[in-house]
């Protein structure tokens, strides 16, 4: 796995384990450039894990990984970051005590450039309205709403190649989950390539172009989001 590749990441037979329990087994997967693929799966069914793993935060037992072509198995995390992987994990948040621009800063630290973190800042701004009016506010004080929109701008602010989003809708009111989706909605418009990992299952795929479905540790199913759809995994609207 080497050279330009039409994939923005590439996976296949990643085994991990936690000491001598297996989690992940034999998982291959594979996300298009500037579509969303999401992964989905009832809470403990390897999901968290995969991410760990893709960010190397898991060592792999065996199987290979590709970033935008290139070979990434021996790299380690802080490379991986570097090169473009980006994570919005709603079990990581955001710096509470930090404000909102700092988070912001915080996402933007291989930025070494003044005109163009101001340029990327401005974006954010333009994307995220709201957190331009809480700028200097501690993270900690915002709404679970705000604190997911502002975890997810400190991840795009860098423009990354590719952005993981860990239970984006996790804990949040209905309203709130409608509005974080409209960002991941505006987000897939400018063809930035998403890794969306859900429990609810019903807005994951009202997003993705392509799905798997992952069951103690093993992918059993994946496919086109509408297949998925119509797939006898898709039961409930929180699997």
């Amino acid at each position: 796995m080497s050279g330009a590749s039409d994939n923005i990441l590439e996976i296949s037979g990643l085994n991990t384990s936690y000491g001598r329990i297996p989690m992940l087994r034999d998982v291959g997967l594979v996300i298009p450039k500037g579509q969303v693929c999401c992964v989905l799966g009832a809470n403990g069914a390897g999901k968290t894990t995969l991410v760990k793993a893709i960010l190397n935060m898991i060592k792999a037992d065996k199987g290979a990984m590709s970033l935008d072509g290139e070979k990434i198995d021996a790299w380690p995390t802080h490379k991986r970051v570097e090169r473009g992987i980006a994570l919005s994990a709603s079990a990581v948040g955001t710096f509470h005590k930090m404000t909102v621009d700092a988070n912001l800063r915080m996402g933007a630290y291989y930025i070494n450039n003044e005109k163009l973190l101001s340029e990327r800042l401005s974006e954010i701004y333009k994307s995220f309205p709201v957190l331009r009016l809480r700028l200097n506010q501690k993270a900690g004080t915002l709404s679970g709403g705000e604190r997911t929109m502002l975890a997810i701008a400190r991840a795009v602010v860098n423009h990354p190649k590719l952005l993981i989003l860990d239970e984006p809708s996790l804990g949040l009111a209905p309203i709130m989950v409608e509005a974080v989706f409209d960002i991941i909605r505006s987000l897939r418009a400018k063809r930035m390539s998403i890794l969306l990992v859900e429990q609810n299952s019903v807005k994951a795929l009202s997003v993705a172009t392509t799905g798997y479905v992952i069951q103690k540790g093993a992918i059993v199913f994946s496919g086109s989001a509408a297949a998925l759809s119509d797939s006898e995994y898709v039961e409930n609207p929180v699997m």
